[in-house]
Order: C-alpha cells, then sequence, then structure tokens
C-alpha cells in the first residue's frame, strides 16, 4: 500500500476517506472510532470519552461532515448550566450573573468593572483571566473550574488554550447583571449531533467513503524505516511497508513503538504533560433533566462535568429511560485514579444525590471508563516542547495528524480540517 495510517479515530478515518484505494489504517482495537466512540449497551448510547458535538467556525467542515452522516444527523439547541452554590447559573458564566447572589454578582460586576489588571500582559491562564474577566469572576467560577478540569494549577497553564474562550462584550455582562438576557459562544449556540449510534456514527459515516482497506485489532508493535518508505510491524509479526506512514496514535505511544525515533523527539514528549479520564456512565428510569450539560467548579464535588446524552438524541436512551454522565479528570499518582471503580461510582452517586439530580434507586444501567489520554495540557512550557517534538519527528518524513498525535487540545472538526490539509499533501505527492 502507498500510504499507512496509524489509528481508527475520527482523524485516521477521515483521512483516509479523502485518498485513493492505496491506503490501509491500522487499528488496534476491536473497532474505530477512537476518542469518539461510542458505548451502546443495554439502549444506552454514550460518547464515552466525554460529550461530542458538531459545530465549526469553519462551514466548509460542518458542512462536509453533516453531509457525510446523509439522513443520521439532526440539529440541537446548546442548553448549558453551571452549578454554583447549589443553584443552576445560564452558561457561561458571565451571560446570568443575576442569577448568583447579590454579593456574588456585586464582586463580579465590580471586579469587571475595576479591574487592576486589565493593563496587565498575561503569561498564565490565572493571569489572562484576571485581565478577562476580573477578581471576582475569576476567583468563583473560572480558575476554580480550570483547575478542576485540567487537574493543574491555573498559574501554571499556558495561554494556548485562550483562543477557544470567546471574550464577551462589556455590554454583554453589564446586562447580564442586571438581568437582561444575553448569549455567550454563539459559534456553538446550535450544533449538529447523529440521531442514532451516538459521535462514533460521524466516524462509521466517513469510513464508508475509505476506498482503501481498515484493518481493526491490529495493534503496532514496531515502526521503522525501510529505505525510503516505512515498515510497520503488527501482532503475530505480520509487516507491513508503505511509502508514506501517517501516525494519530498518542505520540507517547507511537515512540514506544519506534525504536530509532529522534532522540530530540523523545526529550520533548516526557516533558509534555496530559490529563486522563475516569468517566461514570449511568442509566435511569424516569425523564432526567433537560440540559446539554453542567459545568461544577465546586472542589468538594469529584466531578467537574455532567452531560445527559438524551438532550443530544432522545435515541440514546430507551423509551422512559434518562442517562448522565460524569466526567472526572485524574492522572497517575493523584489519588483518585487508583480508587477502584466501584469506590469512583459511589461517590459520583453520592455527590449526584445531594445535587438532588438523582434517586440511586433509578438507576437501571451503571458503568465506569478510563482513558489513560484525555486532554494534553498547555503548561508554560508548551509551546517550545512541542515545536521541538513535531519539527524533529517531521524531519524524519513521519506525518502527524490528532489530537494526541500532534499533542493539541483540537475538537473534531479541527481533525477533519487538518485531515483534509494533509490529503491534499499526500495526494500531490
Amino acid at each position: 500500500m502507498t500510504i499507512g495510517i496509524l489509528g481508527g479515530g475520527i482523524s485516521g478515518i477521515s483521512l483516509a476517506a479523502q485518498l485513493d484505494e492505496n491506503v490501509e489504517v491500522l487499528e488496534k482495537r476491536a473497532r474505530i472510532g477512537g476518542l469518539c466512540g461510542s458505548i451502546i449497551d443495554q439502549g444506552f448510547t454514550f460518547d464515552a470519552a466525554g460529550p461530542h458535538i458538531m459545530f465549526s467556525k469553519n462551514k466548509e467542515v460542518l458542512n462536509l461532515m453533516v453531509a457525510t452522516l446523509g439522513d443520521n444527523v439532526h440539529q440541537r439547541r446548546r442548553e448549558n448550566k453551571i452549578w454554583f452554590k447549589g443553584q443552576l447559573v445560564k452558561y457561561p458564566f458571565e451571560n446570568d450573573l443575576a442569577s448568583l447572589p447579590k454579593e456574588d454578582n456585586f464582586a463580579c460586576i465590580y471586579g469587571y468593572i475595576v479591574n487592576p489588571h486589565a493593563d496587565e500582559a498575561p503569561a498564565s491562564l490565572a493571569q489572562w483571566s484576571y485581565k478577562t474577566f476580573g477578581e471576582g469572576i475569576s476567583d468563583k467560577y473560572f480558575i476554580p473550574y480550570n483547575r478542576k478540569i485540567w487537574n493543574y494549577d491555573p498559574a501554571k497553564l499556558g495561554l494556548e488554550f485562550v483562543s477557544r474562550i470567546p471574550k464577551p462584550p462589556m455590554e454583554d455582562v453589564l446586562k447580564s447583571s442586571i438581568g437582561i438576557p444575553t448569549e455567550g459562544y454563539l459559534h456553538q449556540l446550535y450544533f449538529y449531533y447523529p440521531v442514532e449510534g451516538g459521535y462514533e456514527a460521524i466516524v462509521h459515516a466517513f469510513a464508508k467513503k475509505v476506498r482503501g482497506r481498515i484493518c481493526t485489532s491490529s495493534p503496532v508493535t514496531e515502526v521503522k524505516r525501510s529505505g525510503k518508505g516505512w515498515q510497520v510491524t503488527t501482532k503475530n509479526e505480520e509487516r507491513r511497508t508503505y511509502n508514506e506512514l501517517v501516525s494519530t496514535i498518542p505520540v507517547h505511544e507511537l515512540l514506544t513503538v519506534w525504536p530509532d525515533a529522534p532522540k530530540e523527539a523523545r526529550e520533548a514528549a516526557s516533558r509534555l504533560r496530559y490529563n486522563s479520564l475516569i468517566n461514570v456512565l449511568l442509566g435511569l428510569r424516569g425523564d432526567g433533566v433537560p440540559y446539554t450539560a453542567l459545568y461544577i467548579p465546586d472542589p468538594a464535588i469529584v466531578f467537574h462535568r455532567l452531560s445527559f446524552p438524551k438532550y443530544f438524541s432522545e435515541r440514546n436512551v430507551p423509551h422512559g429511560s434518562w442517562s448522565v454522565m460524569a466526567e472526572i479528570t485524574a492522572n497517575e499518582g493523584d489519588g483518585i485514579w487508583e480508587t477502584n471503580d466501584d469506590q469512583v461510582l459511589e461517590r459520583v452517586i453520592v455527590d449526584l444525590e445531594k445535587m438532588g439530580l438523582v434517586d440511586r434507586n433509578d438507576i437501571a444501567y451503571r458503568r465506569v471508563v478510563r482513558f489513560q489520554y484525555g486532554y494534553p495540557v498547555y503548561e508554560l512550557d508548551y509551546r517550545e516542547n512541542v515545536t521541538v517534538l513535531r519539527e524533529s519527528i517531521a524531519r524524519t518524513g513521519l506525518h502527524l495528524l490528532g489530537r494526541f498525535a500532534q499533542f493539541d487540545y483540537i475538537n473534531s472538526d479541527v481533525c477533519v480540517e487538518r485531515a483534509l490539509a494533509l490529503a491534499k499533501t499526500l495526494n500531490d505527492v
């Protein structure tokens, strides 16, 4: 085959869909999907690595994804809330200050207007928050929430992520403080989602367009140069040779099976931090709540976000049921990652009961899933290290594509966008 692709997630499959028949995808698992994979069990459907929605500022990419799904897609309206001191506040936080207790509302709007950090040059995520939102909004929501989701001190996080956070117009923040409704994050207010099959359906839809081969249950055990091409060894010592090789698997995993990888790439990768995820999936009897997701900055509650698959599609639950996913950021050695599944499950249920969202007697389905690779973390030296990593690997001729291959916190639309660009390069070779 001319082109080999390691990994059958959204990046690898959408890339293969743009190439000719001389392409082969190697996926270690029994099914494709990767971080966009879904669990379908006992009538419940969960996007196992966290909730996914289909939106993009790149309308060409969004239109392609929607068209690829054909009839299996519909549009929904985002209904996100923030759990703050026992009550629900509209998301984003700065667009619903009037829902806060009066003292908190005053502290937020005063800190926003009278902001001693306004003229500072931020060097960290925490400093950026103080400059952008002021101390009230930062200390009450933005910093506590980001400390939970990144499992890291926001003062030690860089600015790479802030380009994804729209800066609210002052007029909107002032309106929200006195109770005039406003909407933030308009580019994702409406989103698309598969009618059935969960978000993994988009990966399978792209797979139908692949003219080459998709080989599942094919874990890679070695990658090495072979003349001007690449030799890839999979289980049972099967060897394949490709003229071009694309890796969409986590770069840390790639380096473990690539003995001759550049030394500088290994050193840079060792300095790149990532988060793992523990997700608790619950299926329940009843109607549930009419929300897409809830964000929880409270450090006393173990999960940082809840999502409700029924709101994404009625087909995600059996009739007369609803479901919830609780996401917990963890890292090896932090004590949470080492907690066994039964203990994690019990703690989540207890926290949900305290919030008044769940009655354990209604639980009909329960499951815990873990992902070693959840989020790349943008530490202060992230840009320096990731540049060395990418450039040293690029000089070997191997192509990197995707969230953990390129070590970049990107959503599925950007994965597809980059796949289209790489396909153009490969098709021109």
